[in-house]
């Protein structure tokens, strides 16, 4: 039987437990619920749900303002513009 004991709000479950009722975890987290795992009472990992996250990101209304393709090429390179920068103060 899993302990039920929370950190945040979240289920906390030691190594052991989690390595004798894997199935039931498994199970678990699919419908939703998350684990923190601990080794000796200390948290060392985390079990989440799977999300695609592809599928949590939506295009841009807008273009992008630049393309990386059309970056600026100087003839002052960036360790240059710090040194002087760093100078000014």
């Amino acid at each position: 039987m899993l302990r039920r004991s929370y950190i945040g709000g979240v289920k906390t479950i030691s190594q052991r437990e989690m390595r004798n009722e894997s199935g039931r975890v498994l199970r678990e987290v699919e419908q939703g619920q998350e684990f923190t795992v601990t080794r000796r009472g200390a948290p060392v990992a985390r079990l989440v749900p799977y999300r695609d996250t592809a599928a949590g990101f939506r295009p841009a209304r807008r273009p992008a303002v630049f393309s990386v393709t059309e970056l600026v090429h100087s003839a002052v390179s960036s360790d240059e513009i710090l040194a002087e920068l760093r100078d000014e103060r």
